[in-house]
């Protein structure tokens, strides 16, 4: 307590101007999101606090940093308030590219490293994690995101008190299983009241829902909703009490049209946020991360001002962390931004905890990732358990009606009914399909079928999918079992198989989910794979999203899972899995 005390002594002495700052930034515009007002201002930061705002030069000593600042705008940083650092990229890569874009607080879903961690595992790693450029907060899941086996042990409420009771976790993350809320599913409200006893709400994940369960949803105690994809379903949810996240992601771009409900219907921002929701690594790449929408936000005709409020202080506040974060006032985090313009938002610097961390899009401090080999990802089974190219293909003596997964978007499916031969034991398949086989990653069960719309691949094997297990995609059964063989091989990843050979390998040795290698790698690689597979036919806009929600049971219509080949609306099981 004694230390806590003094060190508020030595910020009120800077403040004062008793004290040396450590760093002084003259003469710049301060945007400031809390009065809406542009206007001159320094800026005094002691240590990773802000001390002081206004004209005093009290506080400038011998040992001082001054920062020129005339002819910049001083912003907050930027806050992402809902991300999945696991899209190839991992929780360092992701902070790496959004920090020197602006970005120096993400809000991060805990679901991929929970499940394979445990609870002291993930916590572990996010010890790890504390001592980066940028502050990196968790969001916990209350259940799985798709029914499994071993949930209730995984979600068990001695799991989620270990986890509710950190203060780096600060929401519960999205319960895209929201009918389970609306038919009063005792065993989930049990996990939300508890979070409730540690003060913290939950997201909703309402893609698809009625006005009418959108209520049951908000009664349940839901704060937030990030699956608008139209100004009037961002008006429905502001009416009903939800923080609304707008949303522009690699999959659901729909930034313009939710803008509608600020430049057309004219609704208040105060409870408006945005996010980019784990857009793909070649996504950020080309179009910017949080900064990425406030430059289309600009454009679309909102205020500059208003567009950077919905990024940093509506944030903190939706988070509970106003009194930290989110504007550039005294006692708060020195994020801070330097700007030429407020049109095309490059920072020229960007200052985080107070500490100047990128200049001109480029890092200048280093980032040290944990070893992520110690962290206790699961193991594959070794290659030959894959082998066998009959385990690629579905039993059946005689023809048979089969349902086969249609894409019809890059995540979007329909059921076709087909009437399939067999050959040699096993269905055949016809011109336009592609054998798909899932796998469990701990090789106890496989579920196989067809699919039709994603081009003509003669096999792709990849752990990148939301199941975490092994998908395996192809026309031929022989090319299907050398990619999982591959795959397993290297402990997770995606193996391409063109012409009998290898023709693409990226190992994802975090969990077969994410790279351990730089963002500009992953781009780069990422590229390479979206080449051949167009080439091979595939037409959407990310292939990537296809691998990973081709086995998701919350999207329409049919889906590949660990239960079988399953009926989304029905919630019936087409084909059983069966066991290896």
């Amino acid at each position: 307590m004694s230390s806590t005390i003094l060190d508020l002594q030595k910020l009120l002495d800077v403040s004062a101007g008793r004290r040396e700052a450590d760093l002084y930034l003259k003469g710049g515009s301060l945007v400031n999101v809390l009065s809406g007002e542009i206007y001159p201002a320094n800026i005094a930061v002691w240590q990773d606090k802000i001390a002081y705002v206004g004209e005093s030069e009290k506080m400038v000593g011998k040992n001082t940093k001054i920062i020129d600042a005339r002819g910049f705008y001083l912003c907050p940083g930027l806050i992402e308030p809902h991300s999945h650092p696991w899209e190839i990229y991992n929780p360092v890569s992701l902070a790496e590219a959004a920090l020197c874009r602006g970005t120096t607080t993400i809000v991060c879903d805990s679901l991929f490293f929970f499940v394979h961690l445990g609870a002291k595992g993930f916590l572990k790693m996010v010890d790890t994690l504390d001592n980066l450029p940028v502050k990196i907060y968790w969001m916990a899941r209350a259940v799985h995101q798709s029914p499994d086996p071993n949930e209730e042990e995984i979600f068990s409420i001695a799991n989620l008190q270990e986890l509710y009771a950190d203060q780096r976790i600060v929401k519960i993350s999205e319960i895209n299983r929201w009918p389970l809320i609306v038919q009063g599913d005792y065993y989930l409200l049990e996990k939300i009241c508890l979070a409730r006893a540690f003060q913290k709400g939950f997201e909703g994940h309402t893609a698809g829902c009625s006005n009418d369960h959108l209520n049951v949803i908000a009664a349940a105690g839901a704060d937030s909703c990030h699956e608008s994809i139209s100004a009037d379903d961002v008006a429905n949810r502001l009416r009903l009490g939800f923080w609304t996240m707008l949303r522009h992601s690699s999959l659901r771009p729909d930034l313009p049209e939710l803008l509608r409900a600020i430049t057309e219907m004219h609704l208040p921002t105060n409870r408006m946020l945005f996010t980019t929701d784990g857009s793909c690594p070649s996504f950020i790449a080309r179009e910017g991360h949080i900064d990425g929408m406030f430059r289309m936000a600009v454009k679309a005709g909102v205020n500059p001002v208003t567009a950077l409020q919905m990024a940093t202080i509506n944030t903190a506040v939706y988070l509970g962390m106003e009194n930290n974060l989110g504007s550039i006032s005294p006692r708060r985090q020195a994020d801070i931004l330097l700007l030429p313009d407020l049109e095309r938002f490059a920072p020229h610097m960007v200052l985080s905890k107070g500490k100047l961390v990128a200049v001109d899009g480029e890092l200048t401090v280093p980032f040290k990732a944990p070893d992520w080999e110690e962290m206790g990802f699961t193991k594959l089974p070794g290659p030959s358990l894959f082998s066998n190219p009959s385990l690629f293909g579905v039993p059946s003596d005689g023809e048979k009606v089969f349902p086969v997964i249609h894409a019809v978007s890059a995540a979007i499916t329909k059921r076709q009914d087909r009437l399939l031969k067999p050959f040699e034991g096993l269905l055949k398949r016809e011109d336009g399909l592609l054998y798909c086989t899932l796998m469990d990653c701990c090789g106890k069960w496989v579920t196989n079928g067809f699919v039709s719309g994603l081009g003509q691949l003669e096999a792709i094997a990849s752990t990148y999918n939301s199941s975490y297990n092994l998908l395996v995609l192809g026309m031929d059964r022989s090319a299907m079992a050398l990619a999982a063989s591959e795959v397993a091989g290297m402990n997770g990843g995606i193996v391409l198989v063109e012409n009998g050979q290898v023709s693409f390998r990226m190992p994802l040795k975090i969990g077969g989910m994410a790279s351990d290698c730089s963002f500009a790698t992953i781009v780069s690689e990422m590229k390479e794979l979206e080449k051949k597979v167009r080439e091979c036919g595939y037409l959407y806009n990310d292939f990537f999203f296809t691998m990973l929600f081709l086995v998701c049971d919350f999207l329409p219509e049919i889906r590949i899972t660990s239960l079988g080949i399953i009926d989304v609306k029905k919630r019936q099981i087409i084909v059983p899995v069966n066991s290896l």
